[in-house]
């Protein structure tokens, strides 16, 4: 739900400096191109929180799936373990 609401909101960005831009008389591919650069930056501060949360989302999803294939592949130990057994000569 964040990632749709996350979507929407960078379209309506760009959609009002768009409108904005065609209302103060720029050409079309101008004010596309300004609108689009003026949304980005917009939305990085604007819209941080909801992508944090999108972020955090896939990194939780990702953590769980690599968690979940060392525990069936017998790999549940992490590569600074072994980066640890190898620097006390054990590996």
């Amino acid at each position: 739900m964040v990632a749709f609401r996350y979507s929407v909101m960078r379209v309506m960005v760009f959609a009002f400096f768009f409108a904005l831009l065609l209302l103060l008389k720029m050409d079309l591919l101008p004010a596309a191109v300004v609108a689009a650069l003026a949304s980005m930056v917009v939305s990085y501060f604007l819209l941080a929180r909801d992508r944090e949360a999108i972020a955090s989302g896939i990194e939780r999803r990702v953590g769980g799936r690599v968690t979940r294939k060392r525990r069936e592949s017998g790999l549940d130990h992490s590569a600074e373990e072994d980066e640890d057994a190898e620097a006390d000569g054990r590996a």
